[in-house]
């Protein structure tokens, strides 16, 4: 899946770490095992996966995973697990360590560590590899063991996810750093940036005085950032002035801009790109400014979140909750005790006009929740194509070396009782495969509200696995954006009395709760 899922975070504990050494034996060479700041690291990041990864795995299975994953950089390395031994070989050369009990996460770490510096000493091709490169050969081979969805992100990258999800300090503009020269590609209304008169393909030459052009791409954007209310001067070539315009501003808190409204046909629709810090209040500010526009013309409202790969948990729960005023929104059922928890919506006032949701097969994770929490409680309608079905939640961790370890550490289910993970939601009214224009809108409203197939119109917890495969093929997943999706939902909000036939199908209808012990 895209860069992000439906994640929410540990904190790394600053607290020491003691590590004590063991000796090693070698056919060719002698390695004590002694910790260091590299087995700190890998200490947090193999007992994080012990403790919250959602299949019991152990470091011993992690270790070994991520030292075969050596071979990706210099295929001459082989290692072996023999006996009391771990044996790491490398053309003539073989260099064995004594292998600590499969679930000891110190020994572990310490041996990963020990090796990495053996196979540096060994291997021009893993000595050239920086420090971060190195731990990322290595923490990547270590997922291996684990699924698709958990990742490592190096400092740099994850430095960019944490201020996607959670803002960060700075100017307030996008700029392309791609191209043979920096310039601006988007700027955020009223942020520092367009307060100071700065313009969308203005070219950046010089921050805080330091030319940009002698600057890797990665430090352009560091420097930009920074902590909130400080100064930063910006320099730029701008068509048509005749020197350089310099530019000082006081950076100020951003988060990324999630959700984008549109009204057309007496409708609000509401794209919402990703859910990150910000995504819940702005969906409840644009209905609050839907409802200013066009005020009793207003006659429903669009969720589009298709293409949307999800975000934070919290953010998805919150954005059901202005629609929902009480009940079940999603259960999270991991193997640990704190994955195993139920949401349910606050009793508040509401958002009560007509409500379509838009999904297709780029529809993934939080955007999943929304979807399925919003269908199977009868309050909205939803259009569109088979979701992408990832149905797990994710765990971050932020490592001592400022990257970032995201696992997976539980599954969702809906409030209708279905697991979500391969299944995904599947719309009410299925535009998969149709021509994508006007007249293909009554073919869906005749066929799915009329003579759909019994599957299509099943409640969902109610289909075993084999009717899952047919439900989906019914209604395939298409990542494209397609227009009929809009026209249906236009026309669907339009008809009071079709709208409250789509919306009472038994597709939305509760099947069974989910019983498990130990929710809360």
């Amino acid at each position: 899946m895209g860069r992000f899922g439906i994640i929410r975070s540990f904190r790394w504990s600053s607290a020491a770490v003691a590590f004590l050494g063991l000796a090693g034996c070698a056919v060719t060479a002698d390695w004590p095992l002694i910790g260091s700041d590299d087995s700190g690291l890998f200490y947090e990041a193999y007992s994080t996966i012990a403790d919250y990864y959602i299949e019991p795995v152990t470091p011993e299975t992690l270790a070994l995973a991520g030292l075969r994953n050596l071979a990706s950089a210099d295929a001459g390395f082989s290692v072996e697990r023999r006996g009391g031994s771990v044996i790491l070989n490398h053309g003539g050369s073989s260099t064995r360590f004594a292998a600590p009990a499969p679930g000891d996460v110190d020994g572990w770490a310490r041996l990963t560590d020990t090796a990495l510096k053996a196979a540096r000493a060994d291997s021009p091709a893993i000595e050239a590899l920086s420090v971060d490169a190195a731990q990322e050969l290595l923490l990547d081979g270590s997922l291996t063991a684990l699924d698709r969805f958990s990742h490592y992100s190096t400092p740099d990258v994850a430095r960019e996810r944490r201020a996607s999800r959670d803002g960060f300090g700075g100017i307030g503009i996008t700029v392309n750093t791609e191209a043979d020269d920096i310039r601006i590609a988007e700027i955020l209304p009223k942020s520092p940036a367009d307060n100071a008169g700065l313009r969308v393909d203005d070219r950046i030459v010089a921050i805080d005085g330091v030319e940009v052009a002698s600057l890797p791409r990665s430090d352009i954007v560091q420097r930009l950032r920074g902590a909130t209310d400080t100064a930063v001067t910006v320099q730029v070539e701008r068509a048509g002035a005749p020197q350089r315009l310099a530019f000082v501003m006081r950076r100020m808190f951003i988060v990324p801009p999630s959700v984008t409204l549109t009204e057309e046909a007496r409708v609000a629709r509401l794209r919402i790109a990703n859910f990150n810090q910000q995504t819940a209040q702005s969906v409840a500010d644009l209905l609050k400014r839907a409802h200013q526009d066009l005020g009793p013309d207003l006659r429903g409202i669009i969720l589009d979140l298709r293409g949307n790969p999800g975000g934070l948990l919290d953010q998805s729960i919150e954005v059901v909750s202005l629609f929902i005023d009480g009940g079940p929104v999603t259960s999270t059922i991991g193997r640990a005790r704190d994955s195993i928890q139920h949401f349910s919506a606050p009793r508040r006032e509401v958002e009560r006009l007509p409500l379509a949701v838009l999904v297709n097969g780029g529809s993934a994770s939080a955007s999943e929740i929304v979807a399925s929490a919003l269908q199977d409680d009868g309050r909205a309608v939803v259009i569109g194509s088979a979701s992408y079905g990832k149905g797990t939640v994710q765990n971050v961790q932020h490592l001592p070396n400022d990257g970032e370890l995201t696992i997976t550490w539980a599954r969702l289910i809906t409030p209708g009782g279905y697991v979500l993970h391969e299944h995904g939601v599947v719309p009410t009214l299925c535009t998969a495969d149709l021509p994508d224009d006007a007249r293909a809108v009554a073919a869906v409203l005749k066929r799915d509200l009329g003579g759909a197939p019994a599957e299509l119109n099943r409640p969902r917890a109610s289909l075993d696995e084999a009717g899952w495969k047919r439900l989906r093929a019914l209604c395939p997943g298409q990542r494209e954006d397609h227009r009929i999706d809009v026209l249906t939902a236009e026309r669907l909000l339009a008809d009071p009395a079709l709208y409250a036939i789509a919306v009472r199908a038994p597709t939305t209808l509760a099947a069974r709760p989910v019983a498990t012990a130990g929710m809360h």
